[in-house]
């Protein structure tokens, strides 16, 4: 990958794509990876971006089994279902604000708000990020992830996303994270934001009319608050 920069913020791996005027950045889009990724994983789609967007991904805290990194561990239960570790989930979902916050504090992000994007697990800490300080996004992008259980209980006032951009993008053949969550989460945005939300026929990844999807919903926000 050209033009990546590797950082240390609070001994945390972050990628940076600067855009391509630091002085005329054009918003701030951060990648959060799934389970077993890293932060390399999501920094591929950079070059899908408009190039004034500076792009950053950052590592998960966690590391898994099977290699790569977590933002939380995932528990099988008895009857074989898969339960998240929540309490992990709300540990991981402070360090990235407080990452956020010390990025902004050392001028790395130029702005006051980011546009968060999840994959996954990170789709997970994305939501969990906006529940906790909606006031740092201009926008959310989940893609291919769940809802934490108590959502509705850690949501709080939800008057307070009417004007937030939501995209949510899950495949229908994904065996990983099934569709029905997906659709737990159109459920949980679309009566209390301004969502965005599409099906595709594939598994638990990105796939490329999702990417143009993306594209030109993210082109819209920036239009929209610019």
């Amino acid at each position: 990958m050209s033009n990546i920069i590797q950082l240390e913020i609070s001994g945390r791996s972050v990628l940076q794509r600067p855009a391509q005027d630091v002085k005329q950045v054009r918003a701030t889009l951060v990648l959060l990876h799934g389970y077993g990724a890293d932060e390399y994983d999501l920094m591929g789609l950079a070059s899908y971006f408009d190039p004034d967007i500076q792009v950053l991904s950052i590592r998960g805290g966690g590391l898994t089994p099977y290699g790569g990194a977590s933002w939380f561990d995932i528990d099988m239960l008895s009857d074989g279902s898969l339960k998240f570790n929540i309490e992990q989930a709300k540990i991981s979902t402070i360090e990235v604000i407080e990452i956020l916050s010390k990025m902004q504090q050392d001028g790395v992000i130029p702005t006051h708000q980011v546009i968060l994007a999840g994959f996954s697990q990170g789709a997970t800490i994305s939501n969990l990020i906006c529940m906790q300080q909606p006031e740092l996004l201009q926008a959310l992008l989940i893609m291919s992830g769940r809802m934490p259980e108590d959502m509705d209980e850690l949501s709080g006032d939800t008057t307070r996303f009417k004007d937030l951009p939501v995209f949510a993008g899950h495949g229908t053949f994904d065996n990983v994270i099934p569709i029905e969550f997906g659709r737990q989460i159109v459920s949980f945005w679309d009566p209390i934001a301004n969502l965005e939300h599409h099906e595709y026929p594939m598994g638990h990844e990105i796939s490329q009319p999702e990417l143009e999807h993306i594209q030109t919903w993210l082109n819209q926000v920036l239009t929209k608050t610019q």
